[in-house]
């Protein structure tokens, strides 16, 4: 199971993150409106190349410039797109970066799968995360049931509101859900934004990895 977790921009608090030694993906958010907004915790660009995790770029309807930019300066091997890209931007990417691209999808009331087929071609995972009204994550968690009825089989990783407590429905999700490669977390697991707390994170993914090892995918 792949775990992400996003919202990282200290440089001590990361280093605590990669102690425990259970995480997949770091990811780092360049969307300007938003709390853990990368640049604005002044840190070289350099300081970040350092990190030997995964680290995944979050971008929100950015120019491919930016996004090209942004991955040479942070050393970035993958990018999120969470905001209204159309198919042709993807595409557009995917043949100027050599980077994994997710798609982010928010779900709400009134979704319909049908929103995922244009992006198939040029997404190497979609993520879904809870409809709300500004980009970025809300906290809160979506219909998760609603999953039962993608009929697409493209990687996808779970987010929105992601908490401790969650592990049994992860798992039961993780283990009926052939699709489903890995889950997203932030908010709940912070002490503030862009610090996570480690003692939080160390416990849930301790329980979830011993418990994931035993599930036949």
């Amino acid at each position: 199971m792949i775990i992400k977790v996003c919202g990282m921009a200290d440089n001590e608090n990361f280093e605590g993150l990669q102690e425990i030694g259970l995480i997949d993906w770091v990811g780092m958010i360049f969307y300007p409106p938003s709390r853990r907004y990368v640049p604005g915790f002044g840190h070289a660009p350099e300081t970040y190349q350092k990190w030997s995790l995964p680290k995944v770029g979050v971008f929100v309807n950015a120019s491919c410039d930016t996004i090209q930019s942004t991955v040479k300066a942070y050393g970035l091997g993958k990018v999120q797109l969470h905001g209204d890209e159309l198919p042709q931007q993807l595409e557009e990417i995917k043949r100027q970066l050599d980077v994994e691209l997710i798609k982010v999808f928010r779900i709400g009331a009134d979704w319909s799968w049908k929103a995922l087929e244009p992006y198939l071609p040029h997404v190497d995972y979609f993520l879904f995360d809870t409809d709300g009204p500004t980009f970025g994550g809300t906290g809160h968690r979506f219909n998760w049931e609603l999953l039962k009825q993608n009929p697409f089989n493209k990687p996808f990783l779970l987010s929105g509101g992601i908490g401790i407590e969650q592990v049994d429905e992860i798992l039961e999700f993780y283990q009926s859900l052939p699709a489903m490669e890995g889950i997203d977390i932030n908010s709940r697991f912070e002490v503030r934004p862009g610090l996570k707390d480690l003692k939080l994170i160390t416990e849930f993914t301790r329980q979830l990895r011993n418990r994931a090892m035993k599930i036949k995918k």
